[in-house]
């Protein structure tokens, strides 16, 4: 067999082998199971963010200037995202899972684009992927009911050893695993072209903010920032190579593990929730039938010791035994699926009207705008205050030698004959200006001063200094300046060339 017929026989195999949709099935359960986290606190609010009736933000009105997507009213909006909100729960129960699937996909993509400024995430675009190669698959062919109502005499117990699965294309499962691997691929490619990623500085701006969710961890981290910048060279590394390690094979077993701990630090130091947890879902697509089975093996081993984890088990048997009795009631459930549809439409419609957040069907009909007070409107229209000198200064540190641009040694003591580095981190963005650090002994006596110039797209300035035996050991004193106005003032001291080890 030549070379070209090697190769697609394995491309053939890669997609079209036949194996059970037990990844599927996972991503099935618990994929919307994580959106209703992002979705239902958003239901309150849907007329707001999505209809006519709010303030939408489509994502085609940044790139085209137009809105590409219709615009409902604050009534079809309700209903349509009651229906997206069933249709993701019928999805992880696998109740017409193709549809709900889609439904998911089509609406989900719909909403999200219609709001780009708060809903539009990275989540939720690699979550509408996911639904929608979900749409075309098999994944409710078990642990679904649409498996309980199929016409099949099989055991449905999955910690039993010999058990008659249906098998399906293995090709959603590879497409999956291929676009989680080409998300992490282009994300390096981004990372690449953005210096500021490399120097620590977005990392450390990121982990000091708490716009997503509080993250202690993080304010600890971007102390550290020589660490940093160790992780994210670590970072694009592990996204570049996580395309050709992550398939089964013995590096598989170090790329994923290191992906799961990636995932579980941003959580702790940059407070992202939803994020790790989709991509973990998207991980599962990297089971194959092998894994799952011996995963089964080890429940199986497992529930032996436990008594409540046998009648638990014989329960799930006995329920799923009872369903699988009647496949007479496939064609009613989707009949039933179809009818609640327009049902859950109405209903979500009423309970929309029903809480009414905005009182607009109270007793005396909307209420009518009331105008602010002139004084706190005097306040809100006013001119912008110029930004204070202080503000444009994150940090002012003093060591002795850099690693990528970053002090490795802060400390505040320093020996004669040494060289003390001040660096001014400044927070963008600022303006062109000038820094000038003065070097003051203890009688407030000038014996040094520097300047540099620091222009806006600078991150840091570097001041050199050489403590010179002229400079006398004991306390001394740096205070920064900028066009000529006090900015802070650091102490430091100075020991004899030799002598006691100086404290850091």
């Amino acid at each position: 067999m030549s070379n070209s017929e090697s190769v697609t026989s394995r491309i053939r195999h890669f997609f079209y082998d036949t194996e059970v949709p037990f990844a599927l099935a996972m991503i099935r359960i618990s994929l919307p199971i994580i959106l209703m986290g992002l979705a239902l606190p958003r239901w309150v609010v849907c007329r707001e963010l999505y209809s006519s009736d709010g303030a939408t933000g489509q994502l085609s009105a940044g790139f085209l200037g137009v809105d590409l997507l219709p615009e409902f009213s604050g009534d079809v909006v309700a209903s349509l995202y009651a229906v997206m909100l069933f249709a993701m729960v019928s999805l992880s129960m696998g109740w017409c899972s193709r549809v709900s699937a889609f439904i998911s996909f089509v609406l989900l993509t719909y909403f999200s684009m219609l709001d780009v400024v708060s809903t539009m995430t990275k989540y939720l675009v690699i979550s509408s992927h996911l639904f929608f190669l979900l749409s075309l698959s098999d994944c409710g062919a078990i642990w679904s009911v649409d498996a309980w109502f199929a016409n099949r005499k099989r055991n449905l117990d999955p910690t039993q050893p010999r058990i008659s699965y249906p098998q399906s294309a293995a090709w959603p499962r590879r497409l999956i695993q291929l676009h989680i691997a080409f998300v992490y691929f282009g994300a390096a490619m981004t990372k690449i072209h953005t210096p500021a990623f490399f120097t620590g500085d977005q990392l450390q701006y990121w982990m000091l903010t708490h716009l997503n969710y509080q993250h202690p961890v993080g304010e600890f981290f971007s102390l550290y920032p020589i660490l940093l910048v160790a992780m994210g060279y670590v970072t694009v590394v592990w996204e570049v190579m996580f395309i050709f390690c992550a398939w089964k094979s013995s590096w598989r077993s170090i790329i994923l593990p290191i992906g799961i701990f990636f995932h579980f630090m941003t959580a702790l130091t940059l407070g992202l929730l939803m994020f790790p947890m989709v991509c973990y879902c998207a991980y599962l697509s990297y089971l194959d039938d092998d894994d799952v089975r011996q995963s089964f093996a080890w429940l199986r081993r497992r529930s032996r010791r436990f008594t409540w984890l046998k009648s638990v088990k014989r329960i799930l048997v006995d329920g799923a035994s009872r369903w699988s009795e009647h496949p007479e009631w496939r064609r009613p459930a989707q009949i039933a699926f179809a009818v609640a549809l327009p049902t859950i439409a109405f209903l979500g419609l009423e309970l929309e009207h029903h809480w009414d957040l905005y009182n607009e069907r109270g007793p005396g009909g909307k209420p009518e705008l009331v105008a602010i007070d002139p004084e706190h409107a005097n306040r809100l229209l006013a001119r912008v205050t110029p930004q204070r000198d202080i503000d444009k200064f994150f940090a002012v540190d003093m060591g002795t030698f850099l690693v990528s641009d970053l002090l490795a040694d802060r400390r505040n003591s320093f020996r004669q004959g040494e060289t003390m580095i001040a660096q001014c981190n400044l927070v963008p963005p600022h303006e062109d200006m000038v820094v000038e650090c003065k070097l003051r002994d203890d009688a407030n006596r000038v014996v040094n001063s520097m300047v540099a110039v620091g222009t806006r797209e600078m991150f840091r300035v570097n001041i050199n200094f050489p403590i010179s035996e002229n400079m006398k050991p004991g306390e001394y004193s740096m205070t920064v300046e900028t066009a000529g106005r006090h900015v802070m003032k650091k102490k430091f001291t100075v020991l004899p060339k030799y002598g006691t080890v100086a404290t850091r």
